[in-house]
């Protein structure tokens, strides 16, 4: 059988669970050059020696406490990641402006977004107008 480990290439994306937060999912880019592979994430809890919350870890420390959901293929290369690390080292994790798919999908897509955030949002504009009627 081969482990998840194996199988991760440059600029692929993983997507995981979050950690004690429910219908949530967390993003990391694998940074592999050849003798190491480093996941780059961006989490609350996360802080890097600039004051920012961008990392890098080991696998087995990204994926301490979560489950893969799934990775995807990415055309991102680790200079791309580093690039991007050295543009937002000093920022920090935000809700509504930095998460974690802020940030990976800045490597792969070349700007900031967020699905889930954007779905809560529509989920929160929902409630606000059942509310209202």
């Amino acid at each position: 059988m081969v482990k998840t480990i194996d199988r991760l290439r440059e600029g692929d994306v993983i997507y995981t669970d979050c950690i004690d937060v429910a219908f949530c999912y967390h993003l990391g880019i694998v940074h592999h050059d050849g003798d190491r592979i480093l996941i780059y994430h961006n989490a609350p809890n996360n802080h890097n020696k600039y004051g920012g919350s961008v990392c890098a870890e080991s696998y087995d420390d990204f994926i301490k406490g979560r489950n893969v959901l799934k990775i995807t293929k990415t055309t991102a290369r680790n200079q791309d990641i580093i690039r991007i690390t050295q543009k937002c080292k000093h920022e920090t994790w935000d809700s509504l402006f930095f998460n974690c798919e802020d940030y990976v999908l800045e490597i792969v897509d070349g700007h900031r977004r967020s699905d889930a955030r954007d779905a809560w949002k529509i989920a929160a504009l929902g409630v606000a107008v059942l509310l209202l009627i």
